[in-house]
């Protein structure tokens, strides 16, 4: 059998260093606009051969290093370590923290950072409900922040007093920093602050409490571009520390309609990331799929949430770079197995459910099956 390259196209890239040597590609534009295959990178570095032998273990060598974890980003406190459960950054929690820092950067590169707020909203009341807290921001949202600001960028994190409050980056009107004495504003000293900024917090005094939010706080941005995108991203994190079982599904970070630079999807450079790939590109090519069709018939088979039920078995498979070929061969076709016998059970219980009944109390069309270059080779082995 011809090996076959299982990819996802080739979108426009760009490469971002993140800490550790860890490499990140992702394709460009609002994530609201990425096509559907854009989820997964799947691009394993070679396919599965039943018919060859040999390894190629010595040509990927460099991609089975431990890399160093993103600095920060994988606990809310950097000196502890978060706990299983709940409170466990996912994969998906790190992309949009990654994402959220790189969305802040092009915001500033854009706009300059003397011209980016950073704004402080708190409840009057001590809202602990995540949807309660929602829905007076979408109130926000289109009352006031649509039409004030050109840009914004708002985080939601949740206090180790479990109370709700959000943080926010807006663009400005003009500059808000040049003369801008920190030190003189920490002591009660606010003369250094302009005129503008000063309208800025009167604004903010009447409108708030409008909204049901109390103590607000506008104040430009003190350090670096750098600095500050990786103080917001952390949000996320501390986020996640303090979360209740219903936060879960909640949106966390929020942009206005031209701020969303890069989205989530998009896969890491790293080696458990190849392996992933790899794995499931060999799992794709047993079940005859390749990477224009595999997210639609993986979700008609297996759900909507085909990745989380899917992961451990496409994760037991073992890859001819690491294990003698017969091993990978056997383990492979044991996925396969399980693979079609539930994707039989799914989907003839669909068919016997939608189909017509004929005269002899069968559906009156078979249900598809899908025949698979492995179960040909057994046949003809056999």
């Amino acid at each position: 059998m011809q090996n076959e390259q299982f990819n996802s196209g080739e979108p426009r890239k760009e490469t971002v260093s993140q800490g550790g040597g860890v490499v990140v590609s992702f394709s460009g534009g609002d994530e609201r606009s990425e096509p559907e295959n854009a989820i997964l990178n799947v691009c394993p570095t070679s396919s599965i051969d039943l018919q060859g032998g040999g390894r190629a273990a010595e040509a990927h060598g460099g991609a089975v290093r431990a890399a160093a974890a993103l600095p920060c980003l994988n606990t809310f406190n950097c000196n502890e370590e978060l706990k299983g459960g709940l409170n466990k950054l996912s994969a998906g929690h790190r992309k949009t923290a990654f994402a959220l820092k790189l969305n802040v950067l092009w915001m500033i590169e854009r706009f300059g950072l003397e011209r980016i707020g950073f704004l402080t909203l708190t409840f009057a009341r001590h809202v602990v409900s995540f949807k309660e807290a929602q829905k007076a921001l979408h109130s926000l949202m289109t009352g006031v922040l649509k039409q004030r600001y050109p840009e914004y960028i708002i985080v939601m994190e949740r206090m180790t007093s479990k109370r709700i409050h959000y943080h926010l980056l807006v663009v400005m009107a003009g500059d808000i920093r040049t003369g801008f004495d920190f030190a003189a504003v920490k002591r009660g000293d606010y003369r250094s602050a302009s005129d503008y900024l000063r309208r800025e917090w009167k604004f903010w005094r009447q409108t708030a409490p409008k909204y049901g939010f109390g103590r607000t706080e506008l104040l430009p941005i003190k350090k670096t571009a750098e600095g500050v995108a990786k103080y917001v991203g952390k949000y996320v994190a501390k986020h996640i520390g303090q979360r209740l079982p219903e936060d879960k599904g909640a949106r966390l970070v929020r942009y206005s309609k031209a701020s969303s630079r890069v989205g989530t999807r998009f896969a890491w450079g790293s080696p458990g990331a190849w392996m992933w790939r790899s794995k499931l590109g060999a799992f794709c090519q047993s079940l005859h799929l390749n990477s224009d069709n595999y997210q639609t018939f993986l979700k008609e088979w297996f759900g909507r949430n085909w990745v989380y039920h899917l992961r451990p078995l496409i994760q037991s498979i073992k890859l001819p770079e690491f294990y003698p070929l017969e091993e990978a061969r056997a383990s492979l076709r044991a996925v396969w197995l399980t693979a079609i016998r539930q994707r039989e059970r799914v989907c003839g219980r669909r068919h016997r459910d939608v189909l017509p009944l004929g005269k002899t109390g069968v559906p009156a069309e078979p249900v598809r099956t899908w025949a698979s270059w492995i179960e040909r080779t057994v046949k003809e082995d056999a």
